[in-house]
């Protein structure tokens, strides 16, 4: 999951009455105090490392901030209580859901992103959640090839002249490898190029 950057106070308050309308969805997680609480370490071990809700988090801007934080934020402090808790927020700054408790299981994280998504994008959530996962398959393999060739590197590097010939033919492996690697940063790139619908400021 994406939630790293993190924010204090009243940042988003801030930036909502500045910038009327944000670049993307947000996805808010307040923390809890305890990091090794129950809720906690099923929220990140299990929701967060869902393939659904990983790939998801792409269509968001994702913020992490304590619980102190968003207690001050004008814009969170009335979006729930528990901790951990995750807020759903639209790019003119309305909190329209909040996840806590027993609404953080992995499929309500995932509901709940993709009914955001589908009022703030153009590009299908569920489309875009499938062709990722084809392209993470796809990164898999290039990486267990990317592995069996520093394998057979460090091997014939080891006797350049006995294997001269293997050498040639790994260097032109990689080669290969390299056009297979830019064209899956090129697909990724495409696939990523999300489109939003026209947006409504928010009343500051």
């Amino acid at each position: 999951m994406a939630p790293k950057a993190a924010s204090t106070g009243d940042a988003l308050a801030s930036e909502g009455s500045g910038r009327l309308v944000a670049d993307k969805p947000m996805l808010i997680y307040v923390t809890a105090e305890d990091a090794t609480s129950v809720a906690t370490r099923k929220l990140e071990d299990i929701s967060f490392k869902d393939e659904r809700v990983a790939i998801g988090a792409k269509f968001f801007r994702c913020v992490k901030i304590s619980a102190g934080d968003a207690a001050q934020d004008r814009l969170l402090k009335e979006a729930g209580s528990a901790t951990p808790r995750l807020i759903l927020v639209k790019r003119n700054y309305e909190v329209i859901k909040v996840l806590e408790k027993k609404r953080l299981s992995a499929s309500k994280v995932q509901a709940a992103m993709a009914k955001l998504a589908k009022a703030e994008y153009k590009s299908s959530f569920s489309s875009m959640l499938s062709k990722y996962a084809k392209l993470l398959n796809e990164l898999d393999r290039l990486d267990d090839v990317r592995a069996k060739l520093a394998a057979d590197a460090t091997r014939y590097n080891a006797d350049p002249k006995k294997y001269a010939t293997k050498l040639k033919k790994l260097a032109k492996q990689q080669l290969a490898y390299d056009k297979s690697m830019e064209e899956w940063k090129a697909n990724e790139a495409k696939l990523l190029e999300l489109k939003l619908v026209e947006a409504r400021k928010s009343v500051s």
